[in-house]
């Protein structure tokens, strides 16, 4: 286990090399697309779209609001955006950075988007041995195919992706090892670091049942009032305390205690069954995320019999919650964390006589959808 952790570190850190050679190679052939071999060059090119936000979250922090505009707005064509819309754990944690390092955004987020991404990568790792107990050896080849995938990119940007991956991930691990004091501890980052975090107690929440005995089991340890089981569900309350603190801390700061969720209309966000969030617009990026979703949601479909209930939920909540604000902006990230899904497609690919050639190919399909990233097109939200 050691030999493959120390190569999946090396492959993670030598991806983000590979990342700029491959912009080098645009910037070559594209006269619109420019960068220079240098180490500013290099740093900033993890930085993009949604970077922005945090940055100014982490180095202005989150502002007053006396005006509920002010937290955000959209009427037709006219909208205003605020800091507040940004949950606050990954902004926090890259301002510890700057001053630990006393140093910039850039360099700061750099730092912690390596650490972060080694730790996903290592903790999928982690999670394919004692979460789906797949052999040592057949975890490794699982792993690489998860770093190529196409659009996990966004696990070495300037993103709050890597970090939530490596919360949530190792949350199941933790629990699959019955480490109740590390889970309870990780919930409390996994609920500030995204929107979605405190749904993800959900699956959890039945997958400690399932690791538990199962339903039945559960229900007769709660009723005889056993305390080690009570012990074990009090663990789970650290997430939705740690939120609920910050819901006072947000109705403090704004008069509302989910000002996170008045700050998305700024992003033309409303809430709505989830399917009508399909195909609202006609541009090329809309069409798209809406087309590879809906093909996410035919393989959760047919995947739904090879997995425990606990995974199917979190699927689906991680496929629907952020359709239901209306957009299909932003869902190969979303969809980019759904480890089971990545898992089943993997165990297709994983049996071919021809693997590493597809898994060249798959890293192949990961720089097709880095391109956009490159040249700061919508599409790379």
């Amino acid at each position: 286990m050691k030999s493959n952790i120390i190569k999946i570190i090396v492959l993670t850190l030598l991806l983000r090399f590979f990342y700029f050679a491959f912009a080098l190679i645009i910037s070559e052939l594209n006269t619109e697309y420019h960068i220079e071999f240098n180490k500013t060059e290099f740093v900033s090119l993890f930085k993009r779209n949604d970077s922005y936000w945090f940055q100014k979250a982490a180095e202005d922090g989150y502002p007053k609001i006396t005006n509920a505009s002010d937290l955000g707005y959209h009427y037709g064509k006219y909208y205003k955006q605020s800091v507040w819309a940004v949950f606050p754990f990954y902004p926090l944690s890259v301002r510890f950075m700057e001053k630990v390092f006393n140093s910039d955004f850039d360099n700061s987020a750099f730092i912690l988007s390596i650490i972060f991404s080694i730790s996903s990568m290592i903790s999928f790792y982690l999670l394919c041995i004692n979460v789906f107990k797949i052999p040592k050896k057949e975890s490794f080849i699982y792993t690489l195919f998860f770093m190529f995938f196409p659009f996990h990119y966004y696990y070495s940007m300037y993103y709050s992706e890597a970090m939530f991956f490596t919360l949530l991930t190792l949350s199941f691990v933790f629990i699959s090892i019955k480490k109740y004091l590390m889970f309870s501890l990780l919930l409390i980052p996994l609920t500030l670091v995204r929107a979605n975090g405190i749904f993800c107690l959900i699956p959890l929440f039945i997958y400690f049942i399932e690791v538990e005995g199962g339903f039945r089991k559960f229900y007769f340890n709660l009723k005889m009032l056993h305390w080690q089981n009570i012990r074990n569900i009090l663990c789970f309350l650290s997430g939705p305390i740690a939120l609920g603190l910050y819901c006072i801390y947000q109705k403090q700061m704004t008069d509302y205690y989910f000002a996170f969720v008045k700050a998305q209309e700024g992003w033309y966000k409303e809430f709505m069954f989830p399917l009508l969030g399909l195909f609202r617009s006609g541009d090329v990026g809309t069409q798209f995320n809406s087309v590879y979703t809906i093909i996410f949601m035919i393989i959760s479909i047919i995947a739904w019999k090879r997995f425990p209930l606990s995974l199917n939920v979190l699927i689906w909540i991680s496929i629907l919650l952020p359709l239901t604000s209306g957009s299909a902006a932003c869902m190969p990230r979303y969809i980019s964390v759904i480890f089971p899904l990545t898992i089943y497609i993997t165990s297709f690919l994983i049996n071919m006589k021809w693997k590493y050639y597809v898994l060249f190919g798959v890293l192949l399909l990961q720089l097709l959808t880095f391109y956009p990233w490159l040249i700061s097109h919508p599409f790379s939200f």
